[in-house]
């Protein structure tokens, strides 16, 4: 079966749009960002803020504590959900992970920053 997110990537993408928390390890910098897609082995989020390159980052599934958290990049939270991506894709999906940046460029509108970043695989 063809899925949408079909291509010649090594780890193949599933493409959502989900509001989930940043923040870097150690710190208390909280803040909404977007996850546009995401493998089991990385992750490309855009965020108002730029992310210096080689930086460890928290993301997670937001709280309740989380709503209307400053820099959101959208008024309304985005719910998890599959979409058109190939489920077994999807199923990488975690609520918590720890990642290091590895790319940072504005986002066409130049109001966002999109960021590329590798999942660290803490325990299994």
């Amino acid at each position: 079966m063809n899925h949408e997110t079909a291509d010649r990537r090594m780890h193949q993408r599933c493409v959502k749009d989900v509001s989930m928390t940043c923040a870097h390890v150690n710190a208390d910098d909280d803040r909404m960002v977007t996850v546009r897609n995401y493998s089991s082995t990385g992750v490309y989020f855009e965020s108002v803020e730029r992310e210096r390159i080689g930086a460890f980052v928290v993301i997670r599934a937001p709280g309740s504590h989380d709503t209307g958290a400053p820099g959101s990049p959208s008024d309304d939270p985005i719910e998890f959900a599959i979409g058109n991506s190939d489920p077994r894709v999807c199923w990488a999906f975690r609520s918590h992970s720890v990642a290091r940046v590895v790319r940072c460029d504005k986002v066409d509108d130049a109001a966002r920053f999109g960021v590329g970043a590798e999942i660290l695989i803490l325990s299994e």
